[in-house]
Formats: structure tokens, C-alpha cells, sequence
């Protein structure tokens, strides 16, 4: 009996040490399973994160570029505004340039808006730090505190995020 007792234990130890390994690599196993759900969530974000980068820089990509040429429009609204009503009376030619003008800002604001860019309405809006900057203030009875009542320079929106704030004057509230 001897003999089979031992062999038996053999076994019995082998079978032991292969149970082990059984379920080691089972462990291992559900390591590799997590560890494939991890990754496979990673890269739905990091698809999800490039579509987002990529709309964005579809969309905003040129911010740069259109800020730049903000200074034509600006440039051709000082041009419109430094003529006086009674020299265009006066004087043919300078009515023809100013129509000129008159049809460059339309062909300008135009292709600004197929960029997305337009020019931001803000006179009688309440200030926004986010889209406005505050050249002055100053009382101003019968109006609301914090209102825009001036426009020294126009802001831009690119879609929906500013690409310059608005230049203006700002309604302050009485002194106490």
C-alpha cells in the first residue's frame, strides 16, 4: 500500500500544482479582459476627442487669418464715415467713391459671413466681459447700469465664440 499511497500523493501534489496554475491563468484571464475593455474605451474617446478637434478646426481654423482681416472692413467704415454729406453735394467723383466704398463693405461683410464671422450688435446690450471691452463709462440718467450706450469699435463672433470683443462705452451706475 505503500507504493500507491505515494503515488497517489504524487498525483494528488500534481494535481494541486495544476489547479494553481489553473487559476493563475484564469486570473490572468480576466486581466487581459479588463485590460481589452480599457483600451477599447480609450480609443472611443480618443475618437470622439479627434472628431471634436477636427470639427473645431474646421470651424475655427481660420480665426487667425479673419482676425488679420478685420482691418479692411474697420479700414473701409473710417473711409465711409470721413466724408461729409455736404462734400458729396459738391463733388461727383467723391460720391462715386464712396459708393464704391459703400459696395466693397457689402462684398466684404459678405464673404466674412460665409466664413462664419459677423459683425456682433451690441449697442443697448448689458456688458459682457467675454464679448466686450470697456473703454469708458460714464452716468448716464434714465439708462440702466452696465449697458452699452457706445460702439468705438465693432466685435467680431467667429460662429459662436468671439473673435474680438466689441470696443464700447459703458452706462456706470451713480456714484453712492
Amino acid at each position: 500500500f505503500r507504493g500507491l499511497s505515494t503515488k497517489a500523493d504524487a498525483e494528488e501534489a500534481e494535481l494541486d500544482a495544476l489547479r494553481e496554475k489553473i487559476k493563475e491563468v484564469h486570473v490572468q484571464i480576466e486581466d487581459v479582459i479588463a485590460r481589452r475593455v480599457q483600451v477599447k474605451q480609450e480609443t472611443s474617446q480618443a475618437s470622439a476627442r479627434h472628431k471634436t478637434d477636427l470639427a473645431n478646426e474646421t470651424k475655427y481654423g481660420i480665426a487667425k487669418f479673419a482676425k488679420a482681416v478685420l482691418q479692411v472692413p474697420d479700414n473701409l467704415e473710417r473711409a465711409a464715415a470721413s466724408v461729409k454729406p455736404e462734400e458729396l453735394e459738391k463733388d461727383v467723383e467723391l460720391k462715386h467713391m464712396k459708393e464704391s466704398v459703400s459696395k466693397m463693405q457689402k462684398v466684404v461683410d459678405q464673404t466674412l459671413m460665409k466664413f462664419g464671422v459677423k459683425e456682433m450688435k451690441v449697442e443697448g446690450e448689458v456688458f459682457d466681459p467675454q464679448k466686450h471691452e470697456a473703454m469708458f463709462a460714464m452716468e448716464m440718467p434714465g439708462k440702466d447700469p452696465n449697458t452699452i450706450f457706445h460702439v468705438m469699435e465693432p466685435g467680431y463672433v467667429i460662429h459662436d465664440r468671439t473673435l474680438r470683443a466689441a470696443r464700447v462705452g459703458v452706462v456706470k451706475g451713480p456714484a453712492a
